[in-house]
């Protein structure tokens, strides 16, 4: 259940042990950087003189039945997984861009990249998102299909387009330190989570590579480790599609064929991460170069093949206003008003289990991500916790905060209506993928833990993601096997009184309106 105080001999091992039980000691170390500050990084990427496509205003609702791929498509999907969704103002405010998912501080390290077939108006290439102007940045032009399908170690014939997340660890780091790498690695996770369900509201299905050779899609990207490092691949298929794993192996010296893209730096010049040595370490140990090291986890038989088959497929409520709603609650997490009811949590739980593609796993093989929740003040279920299984919520006894090693010092404990812990196969994965196994799993659970932050808001609650717990004491609370270990906290409440003020970003369009004058066609 518990790592020994060794921590183990490899730097993912280390990094497991130290995240997760030197949570206190790591993030104290960290240099403590202030926004506003003069070592606080640029919230956006520069392109210089790159050529761009602006995107048309998104729409307003998500709904399938467009052109895919297209200008209105491009913008839904690359807006409403990782654009900017909100800005806040108030005597208090301190994080003026609010995405689509929790970020911590609202930092987004995750930066979007796009493979396009092309259409009219858009060449076939590659392109970064510039989330700031929701634009399109053109890095190459050509049929990069091949070569991507190939590092991905899959054949993605068919595929209507492929969203890349990349990590810019110093935007995090420079608060966090090394600790910034676990940070990332969930922030990762929740946006894959994300584009997994607009994607699918927009009528096209997303597939999760957490596998690939990354010299050769860093080189096809311009991405410059360890500033910044490609973290996740999801090809997007019409309804029926999906990646075949290739037979033949492929190594990095086959596909490093093209010259890199040079990106402009942003400011400050250096990246800071000469103070992070821990982060460096476990990213560069993560790297692979070769498909034939690809690994998948067992299937966990505690999950049964019973999740996967509950997964619920029913569309979600509005997606579009949910994700503009959507919010982590006032800076003290305080749920106000009465108890909520059962059912709306019940709705929460009943829809969590999720069926998505990913190459961590074997096909039809359900997350291996579990679920338990705690509940305190809900109307009409028993307080205590309860470990979420394939037939509902089973209750497994009456357990105070104290006792839960939960140490959110801007949670109020005593109000919350309930809180979510997502745990995974630490063990598994380390043995399974080896280093990568620690940002693998954890974009495992960040997928699960976006879907829970957007039913809590279709149900009017705020959900507050925190990793300030007691690993070991909690993994004894949820009596988790040993080799697991918890990954996620998300506290739930009803927003109270707030001095903030979250406005939309304007120019959305409704559906059905024309395309402004000027946008990328």
């Amino acid at each position: 259940m518990t790592l020994t105080k060794d921590g183990g001999t490899t730097p993912g091992e280390r990094f497991w042990r130290r995240s997760l039980y030197d949570y206190a000691a790591m993030t104290a170390e960290a240099p403590g950087g202030r926004e506003g500050g003069p070592a606080e990084p640029e919230r956006f990427r520069r392109f210089g003189e790159l050529p761009r496509f602006p995107l048309p205003a998104p729409p307003s609702a998500l709904a399938p039945g467009g052109q895919v791929p297209s200008a209105d498509f491009h913008s839904a999907l690359l807006h409403y997984t990782n654009g900017v969704l909100r800005t806040e103002f108030g005597p208090t405010a301190r994080w003026p861009y609010h995405r689509a998912t929790p970020s911590a501080r609202c930092f987004a390290p995750v930066d979007t990249y796009l493979w396009t077939p092309g259409h009219d108006g858009l060449p076939a290439g590659l392109y970064a998102h510039d989330a700031a102007h929701h634009a399109l940045v053109q890095l190459r032009t050509g049929d990069f299909e091949d070569v991507l399908g190939r590092a991905l170690g899959a054949h993605i014939d068919g595929a209507v387009g492929m969203l890349l997340l990349s990590t810019v660890f110093w935007r995090t780091a420079f608060r966090y330190g090394s600790y910034a790498y676990r940070l990332c690695a969930q922030e990762t996770g929740l946006v894959a989570g994300n584009a997994l369900l607009v994607a699918d509201a927009l009528g096209v299905a997303g597939q999760v590579h957490h596998q690939f050779v990354d010299g050769a899609v860093e080189r096809l990207l311009g991405v410059r480790p360890p500033r910044e490092s490609v973290a996740l691949a999801l090809p997007l298929y019409a309804r029926g599609g999906s990646s075949r794993r290739r037979s033949a192996p492929v190594a990095e010296a086959e596909l490093v064929t093209v010259e890199p893209v040079e990106l402009p730096v942003s400011s400050p010049p250096g990246n800071g991460l000469e103070i992070c040595p821990e982060l460096v370490e476990l990213d560069r140990s993560a790297r692979l170069t070769d498909t034939a090291s690809f690994g998948s986890l067992p299937a966990d038989p505690a999950v049964g093949e019973g999740a996967h088959a509950a997964s619920s497929r029913a569309p979600l409520p509005d997606l579009a206003a949910t994700l503009r709603g959507r919010t982590s609650g006032s800076p003290v997490f305080r749920a106000a008003g009465p108890p909520v009811p059962a059912g709306a949590v019940r709705r929460v739980t009943d829809r969590l289990p999720y069926a998505y593609a990913s190459d961590a796993r074997p096909h039809g093989t359900p997350s291996p991500v579990r679920a338990h929740l705690w509940t305190n003040r809900v109307d009409g279920m028993r307080a205590g916790l309860h470990e979420l299984t394939p037939d509902g919520p089973v209750h497994q006894g009456e357990l105070p905060p104290d006792r839960l090693g939960v140490a959110a010092p801007n949670i109020d404990y005593r109000s919350v209506h309930a809180v979510f812990f997502l745990s995974g196969p630490r063990e598994a994965a380390q043995l399974a993928f080896g280093d990568r196994g620690f940002r693998i799993l954890h974009h495992e659970a960040g997928v699960l833990a976006q879907r829970v932050c957007v039913l809590s808001a279709a149900e009017g609650l705020a959900a507050r993601i925190h990793n300030g717990y007691d690993a070991a004491v909690l993994s004894r609370a949820l009596s988790l096997p040993e080799g697991h270990e918890p990954l996620f906290q998300i506290a739930l409440g009803t927003p109270g009184p707030d001095e903030r003020c979250l406005l939309p970003v304007p120019g959305q369009t409704p559906v059905g309106s024309p395309r402004p004058e000027g946008a990328h066609q």
